[in-house]
């Protein structure tokens, strides 16, 4: 089954029990329609563009997109956000804990104790109506998220046999704090 694409990464807890306050920041041009929970870099030049998936050339996240904000812009968003609107952005930390879905070769996948300490890539769609999501690839060695636990170890309506199964994540300092033009 192809990977899912009405699932996003979620923000499951904060070691300090504080959620991410949200701030302000700009958007650069050309980023598509973007969705709540799109992961985004704050470039060398101080706008906010849409993360790639992880390929090993900068995987930089610095913050989750919260919407925007002026409160009269149609959401859903159905258009292109011009270059230079104020945007919401949640910053991320090391200290955040993030539940992600798993994939494995395009296709949804389980996710076993065993992926528990390993550091995986993230996939971020780019298709049409669905620019933004992120899964989490067991298949991709390009280290963006550390795997802490899994959700069938938190939850009892989660099992290892849900596909796509969920991971319980965190962040890679090396991520956060990179930079990118």
């Amino acid at each position: 089954m192809a990977a899912t694409v009405k699932k996003q990464i979620w923000l499951l807890s904060s070691d300090d029990g504080i959620a991410p306050t949200e701030e302000i920041g700009l958007i650069t041009s050309t980023q598509g329609i973007l969705i709540p929970g799109s992961l985004m870099y704050q470039s060398t030049s101080g706008t906010w563009t849409k993360a790639d998936t992880s390929d090993g050339t900068g995987d930089t996240i610095h913050g989750v997109f919260a919407g925007t904000v002026n409160k009269s812009t149609t959401w859903p968003l159905t258009a292109e956000l011009a270059a230079n609107t104020e945007i919401l952005i949640k910053r991320i930390t090391t200290r955040q804990l993030f539940a992600v879905y798993c994939e494995t070769g395009g296709a949804d996948t389980t996710v076993a104790q065993t992926n528990v300490g390993n550091d995986y890539g993230l996939t971020i769609a780019t298709g049409s109506g669905k620019v933004g999501y992120v899964t989490m690839a067991l298949d991709n060695a390009h280290s963006t998220v550390t795997v802490v636990d899994i959700m069938s170890n938190r939850d009892t309506k989660a099992t290892t046999s849900d596909s796509p199964g969920v991971a319980v994540v965190r962040f890679r300092a090396a991520n956060i704090d990179a930079t990118k033009a």
